[in-house]
């Protein structure tokens, strides 16, 4: 199983530390996509920002649904209008066609999507 983390889990991260995301990265697992690069680049990041940005760079991507394939998505799986943007819809049909994947974010909305689908990735508490 491998996880697409969401920009939300890495702000997160940067804020107050995460065992279970060092876990994955940390054992390979950890999937990214050039949305949620994009999304934290645009943020506060720990310093130094091109580093941190080139170490996240490192992950694996998950296979990226294009615009056509996410607009279609949406459409065929009437996903409008629930309180998700285009990056999170993008980052739902991209886990959906990664083998394996699994979407771990701390929005509630897309965590709720994610479940609908049974992608959703509920990391396990110590």
């Amino acid at each position: 199983m491998r996880v697409l983390i969401d920009t939300s889990v890495w702000v997160d991260h940067f804020r107050t530390g995460n065992d279970a995301l060092a876990n994955l990265i940390e054992r390979d697992l950890a999937l990214t996509h050039p949305l949620v690069v994009g999304e934290i680049a645009c943020g506060t990041l720990p310093a130094p920002h091109v580093q941190t940005l080139a170490s996240i760079g490192l992950l694996q991507p998950c296979k990226q649904a294009n615009l056509s394939e996410v607009m279609e998505f949406i459409e065929r799986e009437k996903l409008y209008g629930l309180g998700c943007g285009l990056v999170d819809m993008s980052l739902l049909a991209s886990t959906l066609i990664t083998p394996g994947a699994e979407l771990w974010t701390l929005d509630k909305r897309l965590t709720d999507l994610a479940g609908r689908f049974g992608i959703a990735h509920r990391p396990t508490l110590h």
